[in-house]
């Protein structure tokens, strides 16, 4: 009994020791894998790829600066004083200073003479009114004008077509363009696409031409022109802007008549994006019509009536200046832009293959004053500028005008 009684014992000590042992094994496996760290993940690693980063295209622009002057006239009168002078071929324009000139890429006047070399005398252009300038002004003149219109009542003094004819000859030779011509039913010499002067401005600045289409309406006295008669301004229109000079009216008047503003708002309504005029030798009022400039006369800037009176020495100049952003636009631009200043030349075909619509042209506006007491024009002071823009209403038309063509 003892015997067994010692076996059980024993056996019951074992199982303890078994299940204890059994314990303290778990709890130790346990916390080695408790504290045991994580194995790291294998990540795999990607080669990085070199990415070409294209710039973007650097935006051009073009802009153009011009001012526009009334009638310009060496003959007669101004011949007289500059063969006097030392100055000579220079007189007419030994006013005018280079820092005006400079501030515009181009200067457009209405040449209200022939320039040959067939002589009117002097007497009989003051009796008869007909004129003539001599073509040794001319390189004086291209200092300041790069183009002239041609469509005045005094193209046609000098022998007619055949006058005319030299006159562009000599022009042509002298390097300034012009357009415009003295019969009004000659249609397809209205308009001309000049060349202007532009900067074209992006990566970097250069100074290149683009087409501008410039329109001469011979209308004197107050001849109204046909609708087919202006339909050339149209076409122009559609691809470049359209800057119409026409030739009208009653001479000494202050305010346009009727039939003038009747007829200036027709070439608005044809296409025409300002309408800048001549004709009546004395500063005339300005309007807004339908956000478009209309400048009814700018008066004198070259001529020798200062002994009519105060008037036929003022001379307002309107200046535009025009910036065109239109990428495809530009690049047709400047690419035509220089064969423009061929007379007669195929500008206008050319635009048309490569533009459907005419890209929208920013513009604002702006003014120069000239005062010409002694036979040359030369810059205005304050009170006579003030007088100036007084009497061309300035202010008022050019206060609320589009911004764009």
């Amino acid at each position: 009994m003892q015997s067994r009684h010692k076996a059980n014992y024993l056996q019951t000590t074992r199982s303890k020791v078994f299940f204890f042992t059994g314990l303290v094994v778990f709890f130790l496996g346990a916390g080695v894998l408790i504290f045991i760290p994580n194995k790291p993940k294998v990540v795999a690693v990607q080669k990085s790829q070199t990415q070409t980063v294209i710039a973007p295209a650097v935006q051009q622009k073009i802009t153009s600066s011009m001012l526009f002057v009334g009638e310009v006239f060496w003959g007669r009168g101004i011949e007289y004083f500059a063969n006097r002078s030392p100055l000579k071929y220079a007189f007419p324009f030994s006013g005018l200073t280079t820092d005006v000139r400079n501030k515009y890429d181009n200067w457009i006047g209405d040449l209200e003479c022939p320039v040959t070399t067939t002589d009117i005398p002097y007497q009989t252009q003051v009796d008869h009114l007909k004129f003539n300038c001599r073509p040794e002004y001319l390189s004086e003149a291209k200092k300041w004008f790069n183009a002239f219109t041609l469509a005045n009542n005094h193209s046609f003094d000098n022998r007619g077509t055949a006058g005319e004819a030299e006159t562009r000859l000599n022009l042509e030779n002298a390097g300034i363009q012009y357009f415009g011509t003295y019969d009004i039913t000659d249609t397809p010499n209205s308009c001309e696409v000049i060349a202007m002067n532009a900067k074209l401005t992006g990566a970097v600045t250069k100074n290149i031409q683009i087409p501008i289409a410039m329109c001469g309406y011979m209308l004197v006295v107050d001849t109204v022109p046909t609708d087919a008669e202006l339909s050339a301004i149209k076409k122009f229109s559609e691809v470049m802007p359209v800057i119409v000079m026409p030739h009208m009216g009653v001479e000494y008047r202050p305010i346009a008549e009727d039939v003038k503003v009747e007829t200036y708002h027709r070439m608005i309504d044809a296409g025409a994006d300002v309408v800048l005029a001549t004709h009546p030798h004395v500063i005339q009022n300005s309007e807004n019509y339908k956000g478009r400039l209309i400048q009814y006369s700018a008066g004198n800037f070259m001529f020798d009536q200062q002994s009519i009176g105060h008037n036929t020495t003022l001379s307002l100049g309107v200046a535009l200046s025009v910036e065109i952003n239109d990428q495809a636009a530009i690049k047709s631009y400047e690419e035509i832009g220089p064969t423009c200043a061929v007379f007669k030349d195929s500008c206008l075909t050319q635009i048309q293959a490569k533009i459907a619509t005419r890209p929208k042209i920013s513009v604002s506006y702006g003014h120069e004053c000239f005062y010409e007491p002694n036979y040359f024009p030369k810059p205005a002071d304050t009170a006579t500028c003030n007088e100036i823009l007084q009497q061309s209403t300035w202010q008022s038309a050019t206060s609320n005008l589009s911004n764009s063509w």
